[in-house]
């Protein structure tokens, strides 16, 4: 086909193959003579048969009769390659062109007559479907190269389009294989078999509780791809036989000598020295036992929710005796219930056993060249807790993970922790202000400034009225929140595992442990004048 033809959207006959130039009048004629596409969709349009247009022939072939001059189509050829223009096909032909006759070499052929009148016009379809595959012309015999253009049907090329007429087919993305798939098997890394876990015990003269310490350690049992790599006990200037019955046991003993910041600086020194590689670190107090499973169940929750930092365990008074021991071991039960009703969230991670994720530790740890415990800190767990919170983490306490604690077991020893525990406090929020990670401490104080002066209104009002006989009147409403209160004592003590007698006598008569309420309340209240006077507060 002529380009003339292509760019113009004509369809040429055979004879328009490039075999020899001819007269200007006789090229005239045959250009007047082609079929156009607009041609066949214009006599579409009107209905009507396209007018005939008698052609003189110029060769012994005879002219098409009338009979077949409306069944005359063109059929479509195969385009040529061409990234820039698509095909147009037109429909199924009903009957094709006689083959032009072969010339012999050496002469050129005439060309073939002209039809005597437009095809047909075709129906356009109602839509826009794969082209149907065209009829073959029967060859001429052995064509060669100058006469192929005769004997093949002519093409139509249009303009090129944005989206190919015939889409390729979808092809479905292969499945990935197991190897390449990222999700993890309990506790298994992509660049390690298994997920290391070092635990790190500050031990300052615990030569009575060491042993069952590490003891409890050993005996924790680990689930595939979660394995302890190092039990290391952190001996912090002791001058008992802790560190001769510590070596007794397949741990780590690690003396410092001169240590300043206390427990902080023993859980940092620990840290440098054997925990900084590791995946999970998880540090307890040495007078502190883990129940089994305790290890697994911090590890599966700090797996569960990646937006732990750090969780602590579940803490319960251990095996005692005496008065102080049993209205602790009903305050932890009751501040464990208040645990249960927060959804697991807590203020502090509490430093009896809390584990820990390296990231959260080395990003805490950039600030602070010592290590990521706070050694300036009277309570190095809370400090470390405020830091977690300020850089992103949150923190929480795994429902599965219980230990045994062994709390002070007189009310002197008592008071000195209380009174540290609540200056460490004060003294960190006073210290970082009103912030995202402290508000909710801070706006906790202000309660219980507001609890505290309610209940000095109250003894005021009721030593009033003793001193000027002003006669007492109840009323039964007044019973309502002490039979809420009541109700919910003994409900926490319920759920205590070893309950006794003697615990329910003391939860029944309420008057106990509403003595013991006063005497936290004014441990706090003292730690609180010594912060805001700056006044030293040790260990």
């Amino acid at each position: 086909m002529s380009q003339t033809a292509v760019r113009s959207g004509e369809v040429a006959s055979p004879d328009d193959a490039p075999t020899g130039r001819l007269p200007r009048a006789r090229r005239a004629r045959h250009r007047a003579d082609r079929l156009t596409v607009a041609d066949l969709l214009a006599a579409q349009a009107s209905g009507t048969a396209p007018p005939v247009r008698r052609v003189p022939t110029t060769s012994g072939v005879p002219a098409p009769r009338d009979a077949d001059r409306s069944a005359l189509t063109f059929t479509p050829a195969r385009p040529p390659a061409s990234p820039s223009g698509l095909t147009f096909t037109a429909p199924r032909a009903t009957t094709t062109a006689p083959p032009a006759p072969t010339s012999a070499p050496g002469h050129r052929a005439a060309p073939a007559p002209a039809p005597a009148h437009r095809a047909a016009p075709v129906p356009a379809p109602a839509h826009r479907a794969a082209p149907a595959p065209a009829r073959r012309s029967t060859p001429a015999p052995a064509p060669t190269p100058a006469r192929r253009a005769e004997s093949e049907p002519a093409t139509v090329l249009l303009a090129p389009r944005s989206n190919p007429v015939r889409a390729a087919a979808p092809v479905a993305a292969p499945a990935p294989s197991p190897a390449a798939t990222p999700a993890r098997a309990s506790w298994r890394r992509a660049d390690t078999a298994v997920t290391t876990l070092v635990v790190l015990v500050p031990a300052h003269d615990e030569e009575a509780g060491i042993a069952d310490t590490v003891e409890g350690l050993l005996a924790q049992e680990m689930p595939d791809g979660l394995r302890i790599s190092g039990i290391v006990v952190v001996a912090d200037n002791c001058t008992d036989r802790t560190v001769e019955i510590a070596r007794r046991y397949p741990v780590e003993v690690i003396e410092t000598r001169g240590n300043t910041e206390k427990k902080a600086g023993a859980l940092n020194e620990g840290w440098r020295r054997a925990a900084r590689d590791a995946d999970l670190v998880l540090t307890m107090d040495a007078d502190t036992v883990l129940r089994p499973g305790c290890a697994a169940a911090m590890a599966e929750e700090l797996q569960r929710n990646t937006a732990l930092g750090a969780v602590c365990a579940r803490y319960w008074a251990a095996p005692g005796r005496g008065l102080a021991w049993r209205l602790q071991r009903l305050e932890y039960s009751r501040y464990d219930d208040l645990r249960e009703l927060r959804g697991w969230r807590v203020s502090v991670a509490s430093g009896a056993a809390a584990m820990y994720r390296r990231e959260a530790l080395d990003e805490v740890a950039v600030h602070r060249s010592a290590g990521p415990w706070d050694g300036s800190s009277l309570i190095e767990d809370y400090a470390l807790t405020l830091d977690l919170k300020t850089a992103g983490w949150t923190v929480g306490a795994a429902r599965g993970a219980h230990v045994l604690t062994h709390p002070p077991t007189s009310f002197r020893e008592l008071w000195v922790q209380r009174l540290r525990w609540g200056r460490g406090g004060m003294d960190e929020c006073l210290k970082r202000g009103w912030t995202r990670a402290t508000r909710k401490d801070i706006l906790s104080y202000g309660l219980f400034v507001l609890s505290v002066f309610f209940r000095l209104l109250f003894v005021t009002m009721l030593v009033l009225m003793i001193t000027h006989a002003v006669p007492f009147r109840y009323a039964l409403i007044g019973l309502i929140p002490l039979g809420v209160m009541w109700l919910e004592r003994v409900t926490s003590m319920w759920r205590l595992p070893g309950r006794t007698g003697t615990d329910v006598a003391i939860v029944a008569v309420l008057v106990v442990e509403d003595l013991y309420g006063f005497f936290l309340e004014f441990c706090a209240v003292v730690a609180a004048w010594r912060c805001l006077f700056a006044r030293r507060q040790g260990w």
